[in-house]
């Protein structure tokens, strides 16, 4: 039962901002460690809430509308059990494709925003998460025999779209931008890179934990390794040699040996951070890095553009200087975050206390009726709004009469003045009805512009009337 294995997942959003954005489809299916698959596929969507308005143009790429999440969705915090009954079985790999940048931002921030823990599902019971487009990029900087990577951005660089990548190596993808074709597409990627490079992908899934990737890290001595990252991109590759300085919580901050370490010597510690070829990049987000003489076999260095007497010569200048690392260390500059609003505050740099973390299981386990009535006192006072939030948005039904017309007037008030990248109504509305008088918008699209129209006049009605 508790074998390990790797979850595949994908999201479909009704926008691109984890932090305002929503979640409108989610799919997974699970496979062994030889990528067999060993369960059922699991397609479900989450309800939009009265106080969002969806983008426009993600609702026309994915072809979902709030109408077809609002028919076939659950709430918010069903979505997530859902969600985290599979995550968490014991010894599981979270994977996608992009996944640590963008789904798992969904996933921590609607956890959060619904007072579950947002990290404890990427660490417990022995489970984890990866994420394959490093992979996908390791392997066309270091090991690409076998693999065809055609396309290529308007910078000339390798373009590692999933439908290009599919396509290039006829990997049937019907149906982009469908969670489940996305996920069998990233499969059988994967499934292409494990038979054609079997040492890189096992390599890659054995140090994708945090623990093993730390092994690999010397900011004592400074050891050069390598680093895969899309920071990196240019027509050569996404790979380049850096060399560690400072490690503060889950983030190394690292020096790209291809640039000239002098700059080092010359920042103080408010400059050091800005220093071109500083690189940084997190432990517990599945980086790519590598022993620095895989470069050393075949022509890999020449074919990414890499000297090996220029690293040497900047790792000189900074194991000689051991300013360097201190000047990371005597930065303690932090960034107020107060004043905004608690939906925008899961990285606001406050650890949650113990008694906090008490309060949010106590309310996780208490009924949806009695969840505004338990008395609880948060330390921080986010709290309180964010669990009024989540009854409102997830059992409207339970709100007293003066509490739902408290949650109207916070619809109102975001339909009219959106958070972040989000825009208001009235904007919304008269985007929609360009689009609709555009010669240029096809038949199909014009029946999701509609259906986005009549969905923007009923939560006006609701929130207005």
């Amino acid at each position: 039962m508790n074998k390990p294995s790797i979850y595949w997942y994908d999201l479909e959003t009704f926008g691109t901002n984890p932090q305002v954005d929503r979640i409108a489809q989610m799919a997974g299916i699970r496979t062994d460690l030889d990528l067999n698959i060993i369960s059922d596929e699991m397609v479900i969507y989450q309800r939009p809430t009265p106080d969002y308005l969806p983008s426009i143009d993600a609702c026309l790429l994915t072809g979902i509308t709030p109408q077809k999440a609002m028919e076939k969705g659950l709430d918010e915090v069903e979505f997530l059990n859902k969600i985290l009954k599979e995550f968490m079985v014991p010894n599981t790999t979270v994977t996608g494709f992009n996944s640590i940048n963008f789904d798992d931002e969904f996933i921590r921030n609607d956890l959060y925003k619904n007072l579950f823990d947002p990290y404890r599902r990427e660490y417990t019971n022995g489970c984890s998460r990866w994420d394959i487009i490093n992979l996908v990029r390791a392997c066309h900087d270091l090991a690409p025999e076998g693999i065809n990577f055609n396309h290529l951005t308007e910078n000339g660089n390798t373009s590692y779209k999933l439908v290009h990548l599919t396509e290039d190596n006829n990997i049937e993808q019907i149906g982009a931008h469908d969670a489940m074709v996305d996920v069998y597409a990233t499969i059988n990627v994967a499934k292409l890179i494990k038979q054609k490079q079997p040492g890189l992908f096992d390599f890659y899934f054995k140090n994708h934990y945090k623990s093993e990737i730390r092994k690999l890290i010397d900011i004592i001595d400074h050891t050069p390794i390598l680093l895969t990252t899309v920071n990196f991109s240019s027509p050569n590759g996404c790979t380049r040699p850096v060399s560690p300085l400072f490690i503060k919580d889950n983030t190394v901050y690292a020096f790209d040996l291809t640039k000239d370490a002098s700059v080092l010597q010359e920042a103080d510690e408010n400059e050091i951070f800005t220093c071109e070829g500083i690189v940084y990049f997190a432990l517990n987000k599945a980086p790519f890095i590598a022993p620095l003489n895989v470069l050393k076999k075949g022509n890999r260095a020449s074919r990414l553009g890499i000297s090996f007497e220029t690293i040497e010569r900047n790792l000189a200048i900074i194991r000689k200087d051991n300013s360097i690392s201190r000047k990371f260390a005597l930065n303690n500059q932090e960034y107020s975050k107060k004043g905004l609003d608690p939906d925008l505050l899961l990285y606001d740099e406050t650890f949650t206390s113990k008694r906090d973390i008490l309060n949010l299981a106590i309310i996780q386990n208490t009924k949806p009726a009695d969840k505004l009535y338990k008395n609880i006192i948060f330390d921080q006072p986010k709290y309180h709004e964010l669990l009024f939030r989540q009854v409102a948005r997830n059992w409207p039904h339970f709100l007293t009469d003066e509490q739902k017309t408290l949650w109207k007037n916070f619809c109102s008030s975001r339909l009219l003045q959106p958070l972040s990248t989000g825009i208001d109504y009235f904007t919304y509305m008269r985007n929609i009805d360009e689009k609709l008088n555009s010669k240029a918008v096809s038949g199909k699209d014009k029946l999701i512009l509609l259906a986005l129209k009549e969905y923007g006049e009923a939560i006006y009605n609701y929130a207005f009337t």
